[in-house]
């Protein structure tokens, strides 16, 4: 059995400090080991008997009482030593060797390729050339630097620099496995979601796709260390905030989309439920229900957009989802070949649309097929990732 992996938890003086019980709580309910180190401006923030309470260890910072040696006994003990928040501040000292404080001199105690930066500053510190310049120092060094989210920060400004979610955070530090980072360097395009069609200023067609998958696999991409841009219909499903989101709604917008950011990814995952028709005429006010007894509806074909990808895909690796309401694969099959896909994902609409779990089947160019069992769907998003990992000969495995 293996055996729980040991979390050294590094607080700097950022206001995300306060979230940091809750990873704390939930990386322990997730079977991890966990140690907390604070700076002194940490205290200020978030309370050390909380963090005691929570991690079941004993709280370290700059005046403990054998601090002349605490950097070597935790540097021997954690296995992964992740600074959360991570300040522009002491980003800037680690990237540069300072270590004056108990979180910076075990910054320099571990391996670098045992250490995870999770940045959280204000939107105009995070595009600071000082601060550019010194995550890519860290990143060079081997330092595993997560991205941040964008949105409204405690600054009360909007743009990058947020940290992670802590749901977020607990996945990246468990998954730190020697294949998590199997797709660094890799942009990973995803479709997501449903779309919709308008008939009139109030109803649209639609389908019951949640987004659930293409969520997984954003935040599976992103854990496996890919620069990742979702383009997602809408939907009330959580998007992991270090993706690049771009909204859509009507399959003609989607098509838009991802046709501009196609050349500039390396993979691309068509996990989105597009809808296949939309109405031939859209009514510019709402249709009063009592003047029609009956409601005919013409329809069209929106466009085939895997399709259009595929032949223009070149080098990129092409992902499709074939949802089908029975078991014949050949279907899926013919699709694989007709839109030049490297990898078709086979699920059926009854164990897929709406659900938390799927059961998947992957088609391969060489006609090898791969029956998986019900997952869960973020479970899912791992393996379809792995495998294309694989096919691009970048696992570990």
């Amino acid at each position: 059995m293996a055996s729980a992996p040991r979390i050294l938890i590094g607080i700097s003086g950022g206001i995300a400090a306060y979230k940091i019980p809750q990873l704390v709580r939930l990386l322990r309910k997730r079977g991890a080991e966990v140690k907390v180190v604070l700076t002194e401006k940490a205290k200020n923030l978030v309370g050390e008997e909380a963090l005691y309470t929570l991690s079941g260890n004993p709280v370290y910072n700059d005046t403990t009482t054998h601090y002349d040696m605490d950097h070597i006994r935790l540097a021997e003990w954690a296995q992964w030593f992740c600074i959360c928040p991570a300040t522009a501040n002491t980003i800037a000292k680690i990237a540069h060797g300072i270590a004056d404080n108990l979180v910076t001199t075990l910054a320099l105690s571990i391996p670098e390729d045992r250490c995870i930066i999770a940045p959280a500053m204000n939107a105009v510190m995070w595009r600071n050339k000082a601060t550019v310049t010194n995550i890519e120092m860290l990143k060079r060094r081997g330092i595993r630097v997560l991205p941040v989210g964008e949105g409204e920060l405690a600054c009360d400004t909007v743009g990058p620099g947020r940290m992670l979610e802590v749901d977020e955070l607990a996945d990246y530090i468990l998954s730190n496995s020697k294949d998590s980072a199997v797709l660094t360097g890799q942009r990973v395009l995803i479709s997501s979601g449903p779309t919709e069609e308008p008939i009139d200023p109030v109803r649209v067609i639609t389908n019951r796709s949640s987004g659930r998958m293409g969520s997984a696999l954003a935040r599976a991409a992103l854990v496996m260390g890919a620069e990742v841009t979702i383009v997602s219909g809408p939907s009330h499903v959580a998007l992991p905030s270090g993706a690049r989101m771009i909204p859509v709604r009507t399959a003609a917008e989607m098509q838009a989309a991802l046709e501009k950011e196609f050349d500039n990814c390396s993979i691309c995952i068509m996990a989105a439920a597009i809808g296949d028709y939309r109405p031939v005429k859209y009514s510019e006010r709402k249709i009063p229900r009592e003047e029609n007894e009956k409601l005919v509806i013409e329809l069209v074909n929106n466009p085939d957009i895997l399709a259009a990808l595929g032949k223009r895909k070149k080098d990129r690796f092409l992902v499709g989802f074939s949802l089908e309401t029975g078991e014949d694969l050949d279907r899926a099959k013919k699709k694989m070949e007709q839109k030049k896909c490297d990898l078709m994902v086979f699920n059926r609409a009854g164990e897929a649309l709406g659900t938390v779990s799927t059961r998947i089947s992957l088609l391969y160019p060489n006609s090898t097929i791969e029956h998986c069992e019900p997952m869960d769907k973020s479970d899912a998003a791992y393996h379809i990732l792995q495998r294309i990992a694989e096919c691009l000969g970048r696992s570990h495995e």
